[in-house]
């Protein structure tokens, strides 16, 4: 991306479009911490976040919606956000004057493209999930390069702009000093989330089942993350049934769970794939089925066809007590599991990132 004179002389400053969920806000925030510390003046667009506020960066907060998926009012008021939404875009591009603009997909983040390509400004969209989302096809024509977690998602773009990154990953998981998932710990740790927001399908049906796990009470123990809505329900019925369990409505240092888990039991949302594959860690993946293109279904495929993790339909849910149990009995399971993440490629996604931002492409 040839910069012009203007642009050279703006040349450390960097706007991170992010929409409101952990998945894209988490690879943001590792690449803004990475620029960070190259002198980088880095600030966020985006929905209104805890996890943003939290880091200490500059917000700003962009109104958006996502595409209504029938034509109806709802179809109208998302073409008036959107266009609200660009003129948002330009006025805080004007008021920043960044040299480079990088989207992390939603539609927040198609807005931003877009201005940033009608004001002559070098953009950079990633693609988290296996298969595109919708906002981030959309921008394909606007930015300068796209950024893909998985090779084979290269169909969906033009390939010379595509570069195979990988997806940043918070520089707290990837120090992490795991010991090798061999299962003979004990008590085994499962770790048990459902993105940000918790996942309440997996909740119920897992307090539902345990006196499945009775015989292994002394051998195990929980961490499980609920979200809000589930947290009492959750954590009463872990003491009510003896087990040992920390329950969380949320947990912002993650990391701190990963170290002690042989395990997890998870939704397979992009960034959870990019931490498992980190940090190898063995996992039952239980997609989200309303996920656009299904493309969580398609991200937990990618490490259940490697050998990394099971695949647990949510039509098929009352089988996650079997497979738990299975892994808990089979302890060289698990280290086959661990073991398997040796056959899924994975490129040095920072590195990759501040290559592109740093030298023209």
């Amino acid at each position: 991306m040839k910069m012009t004179e203007l642009q050279k002389k703006m040349r450390k400053k960097i706007l991170i479009a992010v929409s409101s969920t952990g998945g894209h806000i988490y690879p943001g925030l590792a690449l803004a911490d990475a620029l960070k510390k190259k002198g980088w003046d880095v600030f966020f667009v985006g929905k209104k976040s805890e996890i943003i506020a939290r880091e200490g960066y500059r917000f700003y907060a962009l109104s958006s919606v996502g595409y209504p998926r029938m034509l109806s009012v709802l179809t109208a008021i998302f073409f008036v956000k959107i266009f609200y939404s660009i003129i948002q875009s330009i006025k805080i591009l004007l008021k920043e004057k960044p040299s480079i603009v990088i989207g992390f997909g939603g539609y927040v983040s198609f807005p931003v493209i877009l201005s940033s390509w009608l004001m002559n400004i070098p953009s950079i969209i990633h693609e988290q999930n296996f298969i595109p989302g919708l906002a981030n096809k959309l921008s394909t024509k606007f930015a300068n390069k796209i950024c893909i977690s998985f090779e084979h998602s290269k169909k969906y773009f033009p390939s010379k702009k595509v570069v195979y990154s990988g997806n940043p990953v918070r520089q707290e998981i990837l120090q992490i000093n795991r010991l090798p998932s061999t299962g003979y710990r004990l008590p085994s740790t499962i770790l048990i989330f459902g993105g940000s927001q918790g996942a309440h399908n997996i909740n119920i049906n897992l307090i539902n089942s345990l006196d499945n796990f009775l015989p292994f009470k002394e051998k195990i123990r929980f961490i499980h993350i609920t979200g809000e809505n589930d947290f009492e329900i959750v954590k009463n019925a872990y003491q009510n049934n003896g087990f040992t369990a920390e329950v969380h409505k949320y947990l912002y240092n993650i990391e701190t769970a990963y170290q002690k888990a042989s395990f997890v039991v998870c939704r397979a949302g992009a960034t959870t794939i990019a931490e498992l594959i980190a940090l190898k860690m063995p996992a039952i993946l239980i997609p989200y089925p309303y996920s656009t293109e299904d493309h969580q279904k398609a991200n937990a495929k990618y490490l259940a066809e490697n050998g990394c993790a099971i695949l647990i339909e949510e039509k098929e849910i009352k089988k996650l007590p079997k497979e738990i149990i299975k892994l808990l009995n089979n302890p060289e399971i698990l280290a086959k599991m661990s073991a398997s993440y040796q056959k899924t490629t994975y490129p040095n996604p920072i590195k990759t990132f501040l290559d592109l931002i740093e030298k023209p492409v």
